[in-house]
């Protein structure tokens, strides 16, 4: 027997992954996702300044496909835009919000709510603002150490999802001024630490900080990690 590395092959199943999802494409910046996770990101993402490397494409194809498979039939995806947002929740049944979650991490700690990421949270409650609702549908995949699927329904009060839209606007004006002058949001500073660690952009930012003088969070993460 004899066995030889393909290249060619994984890289035109990457290009369909990519091609399939549209992950290369450059998404509308107004995306409600966008004022929930990363700014800078966001703004980088607009410029085209780097492309998702593969392993980047592998994650979002894993996850989009899963997605599909455990979408029912039934199921509908619409578009709601309101104050110049725009959101799609992964979709919807008999008029209710779902969102669909895959992760690495294990199901040990589902049922504690500090340790669901906030962007999750962040983004539930800010399509309740959009679509007039309270009630949000979770759906969670755990991949490892074996598949495990769990499903919860979210109730969030007036309080907390008014709180969460005003921390959505002001993070839309810091991107919307960004967008316009045409220079990216201080790198470290509008986004949560660990969304740095695998960034493609972290070079970027680290250069953009250093020539600036912006404090480098994750470099003094790191640096307290061995200290």
């Amino acid at each position: 027997m004899r066995r030889v590395d393909n290249p060619g092959l994984k890289r035109k199943v990457l290009d369909h992954l990519a091609d399939l999802y549209k992950i290369r494409e450059v998404r509308e910046p107004n995306h409600l996702s966008s004022y929930i996770t990363c700014r800078t990101k966001a703004f980088l993402d607009q410029k085209q300044v780097a492309q998702p490397n593969d392993e980047e494409v592998m994650l979002f194809a894993l996850g989009y496909g899963l997605q599909d498979v455990l979408t029912p039939k039934e199921a509908e995806s619409p578009v709601i835009e309101k104050d110049g947002i725009i959101y799609r929740p992964d979709f919807t049944l008999s008029t209710r919000l779902n969102e669909v979650k895959t992760t690495r991490k294990a199901a040990k700690n589902h049922y504690i709510d500090e340790f669901l990421p906030v962007t999750w949270l962040d983004y539930m409650k800010g399509g309740c603002y959009l679509a007039d609702m309270s009630e949000y549908d979770l759906i969670v995949l755990y991949m490892v150490p074996f598949p495990q699927l769990y499903c919860d329904t979210f109730y969030f009060d007036a309080e907390e999802i008014f709180d969460n839209w005003v921390k959505v606007r002001t993070n839309k004006q810091v991107l919307d001024w960004s967008l316009v002058e045409g220079k990216p949001p201080a790198p470290f500073q509008h986004c949560y630490d660990w969304e740095c660690k695998y960034c493609r952009y972290r070079l970027v930012c680290s250069t953009i900080a250093k020539a600036s003088g912006v404090e480098n969070k994750l470099v003094k993460e790191d640096q307290e990690t061995w200290e």
